[in-house]
């Protein structure tokens, strides 16, 4: 007994004719009555009464085929699984990113996955770069998302995604909140909060890009704090801070943003996805692709 026997004492049972089945199932009518004539000599038991009129089931067949019926319907949704799983319809994608990651173009991005892939469970992790590198090294984190450019990550392919526009986070009675865009010469002698957890470094290191001068650098407090705690600080009256803005913006109360300029206009800071180039997880090519979309 196997399965193609039970698959053809189904079908012949729904069908009531043994042709029937075999037009159903794209075999000739003999076969089916072979294979069934098979069965019933390995079992000892007759499961369908044979007529012109077609084939039905005896007592013992009603009773077989109702086992029967579970067994081929239990396979069937064995292989949708197997065939889902091998296509990333279904199984597990882990995504890092930075505790004060904030991107709308991200949530827009996993929303969508999340409904085209419901069979997909996203572990969402937070970290720093150097914990999110490790990560997707070791094969514990998919893909993660970084700020840098694609030169970033060595070893792991990767792949550039949107970019923010760089603003400054001003106390609400500050002198320059009046002002609609901010230049870098305007910034000079200002406190900066800026949080230890990343993008923070990143941030460090662009005001030294900017402002620092061989006589003249400006103050940087770092502190181990998220952004929204450092927007508080700002709100507070303790110093200004520097964002990378995402399409969704940012709320605190007392606190105004203004973007940063340079002689060459706005400044935008990049995000790229980066991930082990032999990874075996078929989701990830899924998800890679709904980052892709929302770019």
């Amino acid at each position: 007994m196997d399965l193609r026997h039970l698959r053809y004492v189904v079908a012949a049972a729904r069908n009531g004719s043994f042709s029937a089945a075999g037009h159903e199932l794209n075999v000739r009518q003999p076969i089916i009555s072979k294979r069934i004539r098979e069965l019933e000599d390995e079992l000892g038991v007759f499961l369908f009464d044979r007529s012109t009129a077609g084939a039905r089931l005896t007592p013992t067949g009603e009773e077989f085929v109702v086992g029967a019926r579970r067994i081929v319907e239990a396979f069937q949704r064995l292989a949708e699984r197997a065939k889902a799983s091998g296509a990333g319809k279904t199984g597990r994608v882990v995504v890092g990113f930075y505790k004060s990651f904030c991107s709308g173009c991200f949530r827009v991005a996993l929303k969508a996955f999340r409904q085209k892939f419901p069979g997909v469970e996203v572990e969402l992790m937070e970290g720093s770069y150097i914990e999110l590198k490790a990560g997707v090294m070791s094969g514990a984190i998919d893909l993660a998302i970084v700020l840098g450019d694609t030169g970033k990550t060595e070893l792991l392919d990767s792949m550039p995604l949107w970019s923010g526009q760089l603003v400054v986070a001003l106390p609400e009675d500050h002198s320059l909140a009046e002002k609609t865009t901010i230049y870098w010469p305007e910034l000079k002698g200002e406190r900066f909060l800026v949080s230890q957890d990343d993008p923070g470094p990143d941030i460090r290191n662009i005001l030294l890009r900017h402002l620092a001068a061989p006589s003249n650098h400006p103050e940087l407090v770092m502190r181990q704090l998220s952004r929204e705690s450092i927007l508080s600080e700002v709100g507070s009256g303790q110093g200004i801070g520097l964002l990378c803005e995402m399409a969704s913006g940012f709320a605190a109360q007392g606190v105004v943003f203004r973007p940063v300029h340079d002689g060459n206009g706005g400044i935008r800071l990049g995000y790229i996805a980066c991930w082990r180039p032999d990874t075996s997880n078929p989701v990830l090519k899924n998800f890679i692709s709904s980052l892709r979309l929302a770019d």
